[in-house]
């Protein structure tokens, strides 16, 4: 699940102006994670795996984590380098995938710092984990990230109609309004052609959604999709939306027991704001998680306001960030401190009755 520019979605497409901002939401209390069969399958096939660790009772995958900037106008691409440089040399490393967010939520052992890592092929000075929650570790710095956006879907609902009925008015005629904007949009399903015809140019547009972000994705996405697709197979899905025969957007899931997980997408510049093709591309997956009878829809983060109009709750999430160095320890909390500042979110409550129970 890829951050994507926000800049030209318009929350107002949702929801009517008197607002409500939330500093320190109540989150649902969990999210679903991949099953343990698609987890080894694609993490395996990630080219930034480096072995697995046991922590506790579980045993987790572990990669490196490499940063890119396309385009390099805001990030300084010599830190980039000197970053990537310590983490290929095993100095920083991931439990799970910075490629796969969202998909493993490793449980860390209380009280334990870093030596409940021992266990890892290669000793690394620093490691993270993202998890759910904030809890605090010993040897070790928290940084609460951008919740993980999820909608919990009613089992009674079994098209977008009874889905859309139990919204109030006001967010129910601004959906219906982003669903007729986009009415020249043509959805087809683009992993059931082969991937030679879709993976060059959804890495394109998924370029063009990412190149002003520090991303940790690497830089040849088009082998990342490729490498979803193979690993993941009939439970990877990618949708491609053309305007007059042009794909100018995608997005691509994961369905997995009963749960469905958001992961890429990609947009052409500047489409966005006159068809809301980000808000058509999220009820897609709305209307594909009802027809599939998922349980839960698992949005990703960012795009928190927006996706909250869909009727998803946040999650709260974290990143943990351990070492052994006090120094470096000293650095991660002067930086959380003074210079790291925390978003408020905008929550909204589009249904007219609680129609999810928190998890």
């Amino acid at each position: 699940m890829l951050k994507i520019n926000d800049e030209n979605i318009k929350p107002n497409d949702f929801h009517h102006k008197k607002t409500k901002i939330i500093c320190n939401f109540a989150p649902l209390k969990n999210a679903a994670q991949l099953s343990e069969n698609l987890q080894n399958k694609l993490f395996s096939g990630l080219s930034n795996q480096a072995g697995k660790v046991q922590v506790g009772e579980h045993q987790y995958p572990m990669s490196i984590m490499e940063l890119n900037h396309p385009t390099g106008k805001y990030v300084n691409k010599i830190l980039i380098s000197i970053f990537n440089a310590f983490s290929r040399k095993g100095v920083i490393q991931t439990v799970g995938n910075a490629c796969a967010p969202g998909l493993i939520f490793p449980e860390l052992v209380p009280n334990v710092g870093i030596n409940q890592f021992n266990s890892a092929q290669n000793k690394c000075p620093i490691i993270s984990v993202n998890i759910l929650g904030s809890e605090q570790f010993p040897d070790s710095v928290t940084v609460q990230a951008e919740p993980f956006m999820v909608l919990n879907l009613n089992p009674l609902w079994t098209n977008t109609k009874e889905y859309l009925a139990e919204m109030s008015s006001k967010y129910r005629v601004r959906a219906q309004k982003v669903l007729s904007v986009s009415g020249e949009l043509t959805k087809t399903k683009l992993s059931d052609l082969p991937s030679n015809e879709w993976i060059a140019p959804c890495s394109a547009l998924l370029y063009q959604s990412l190149q002003d972000k520090t991303i940790a994705i690497g830089k040849n996405l088009a082998d990342l999709l490729h490498c979803y697709a193979k690993s993941i197979g009939t439970k990877f899905h990618v949708f491609g939306y053309h305007l007059n025969g042009e794909l100018v957007g995608f997005i691509s899931c994961i369905t997995d027991e009963n749960n469905l997980f958001a992961m890429h997408l990609g947009m052409k510049k500047g489409l966005n704001e006159d068809l809301k093709l980000y808000q058509r591309m999220l009820f897609d997956l709305v209307e594909f998680g009802i027809e599939n009878q998922a349980e839960s829809i698992n949005f990703g983060r960012t795009g928190t306001e927006i996706k909250s109009c869909l009727g998803a709750q946040p999650v709260e999430n974290s990143f943990v960030v351990f070492t052994r160095s006090k120094f470096l320890l000293s650095l991660f909390r002067i930086y959380l401190k003074y210079f790291r500042s925390s978003k408020s979110y905008i929550i909204r409550e589009p249904f007219k009755s609680k129609s999810k129970e928190l998890v």
